[in-house]
């Protein structure tokens, strides 16, 4: 990864802070090709499958949860044409496929050559009595006869815990040793419906790493908007590994953050990443066009907002150090950093747009190039487009001005003559009263007009200077 300049604060470093966390080299178990697709409305095709895995791998994500073999035949193909790509291009991913606690489901994962699988069993009370109507001791044999009949197939296991942020602890305990010893690898504490806030998930992580022993993921839903902080919390307290979406984008409001999480994690923990950050910005665009749903704006790290600045004071400071509202460059997540001309925008703004598109302007151009973007932005309660800044700016710098001239007839050759001897202006002879009119810039227009004052035979000159094109 390349070396950036991060500007954070240095209280995320306090000898304090860092001892009450307990961070892991922690992994991303990315489920976008799964929650992902679960989001109301998406659905991907089998090649936009295909290159959002190989976008999660050459960002560096250390597995994929390709997706639900039960559900079709489609999706086993999709998913195998996955881990054919991984084999064939020497990926450094785990493939992983997900599956309720049943023989059929587990056959239809291992039918696809995935390394790895997810065994998903809801273990509330509350999912127990109204969705499963199973009993604990139903659950906790589904759970052992499952997670057992994977591992004899040579599987990695994620056994996941549905809802487990609203399951009685004593139970969770029991469900956790019963999969644990039937080959289980890991815990998948599913906050399904983000009932954690970040201090009972540091409390909730912490108390099962010292209960249990087992690797513990950390798969956080957005309802409160919550996600990555509930899964920051979770990486505090020691978990191994983390569920992210791209675009945080699953059920209901999503899940936790893919570029959120990966930025949080290289800026306000400094901890080593192997993560090609500069790819977060064309996988999020990649997904949005194939999810169809549309990025928010104020989307942190990808959205067009993220790097996009304004307001006076903001444009300022930004111009003379980029830092001084950023704590990242927006090379380093591949955006790029753009001052958006509008009501809120200052002089500094103004200067800065021009050096941009390299127009040179005096200090009385800029004032009025201001005053018009400011009048502009106000009335349609807006910012401008680059291309109407620029029409602004050329047309104050050098707005046309049309003199219009009178001439003696006995003169009117000797003045055509002299006047077509001009410099830099366009000049027409017209009928009527006016015998000339002669097309020049707003700056030059009052030399000019002495020049044409001075020939003798003419009468008289008047100025007009363009307002509008229409």
């Amino acid at each position: 990864m390349s070396n950036y300049e991060i500007y954070v604060s240095d209280y995320n470093f306090a000898d304090e802070v860092k001892k009450e966390q307990n961070i892991t080299k922690v992994k991303i178990c990315d489920t976008t090709l799964r929650d992902g697709e679960q989001t109301a409305g998406v659905l991907f095709s089998s090649e936009e499958k295909v290159e959002i895995a190989k976008f999660l791998a050459e960002l560096g994500v250390e597995q994929i949860e390709a997706g639900i073999p039960i559900v079709s035949q489609s999706d086993i193909d999709t998913i195998k044409d996955i881990v054919r790509e991984k084999k064939e291009r020497n990926l450094n991913v785990s493939i992983m496929s997900w599956s309720r606690a049943n023989k059929n489901d587990i056959d239809k994962v291992i039918e696809t050559g995935c390394d790895a699988i997810a065994i998903s069993l809801a273990t509330s009370n509350i999912h127990l009595e109204h969705k499963l109507h199973k009993t604990k001791e139903e659950i906790l044999n589904m759970a052992a006869e499952a997670v057992s009949y994977a591992h004899s197939h040579g599987l990695y296991i994620s056994f996941n815990a549905e809802d487990g942020s609203r399951t009685d602890y004593d139970f969770l305990i029991e469900y956790i040793k019963t999969c644990k010893n039937a080959g289980g690898n890991r815990l998948r504490l599913c906050d399904t419906v983000s009932a954690l806030h970040p201090t009972a998930t540091k409390f909730l992580i912490k108390k099962l790493k010292k209960d249990t022993g087992i690797p513990i993921e950390i798969h956080a839903h957005n309802d409160y908007g919550l996600a990555v902080a509930n899964s920051l919390a979770a990486i505090e307290s020691g978990v191994e590994y983390v569920s992210t979406t791209v675009n945080g984008i699953g059920e209901r409001s999503g899940n936790a953050s893919l570029e959120q999480l990966i930025m949080s994690l290289r800026c306000l923990y400094k901890t080593d990443s192997k993560y090609k950050t500069e790819n977060l910005k064309k996988i999020s665009e990649y997904v949005e066009k194939a999810s169809k749903i549309k990025v928010s704006q104020m989307l942190p790290v990808v959205g067009e907002n993220a790097f996009r600045h304004e307001s006076g004071i903001h444009v300022d400071g930004m111009l003379k150090f980029p830092f001084t509202y950023q704590t990242y460059p927006p090379e380093m997540v591949g955006q790029k950093m753009k001052l958006i001309i509008g009501k809120m925008s200052g002089k500094s703004a103004i200067k800065g747009k021009l050096d941009e598109y390299k127009i040179k302007a005096s200090e009385t151009d800029i004032d009025e190039i201001l005053k018009q973007v400011k009048f502009l932005a106000e009335r349609r309660k807006s910012a401008l487009l680059d291309e109407e800044f620029i029409e602004i700016a050329h047309n104050v710098i050098k707005k046309e001005t049309f003199v219009l001239v009178e001439i003696l007839p006995k003169q009117r050759q000797k003045v055509y003559d002299e006047i077509g001897e001009i410099p830099d202006i366009e000049a027409y002879e017209v009928a009527g009263d006016v015998d000339i009119i002669v097309k020049t810039t707003q700056k030059s227009a009052g030399t000019l007009v002495e020049k044409i004052n001075e020939i003798e035979g003419v009468t008289k000159t008047t100025t007009y200077g363009v307002v509008k094109r229409l």
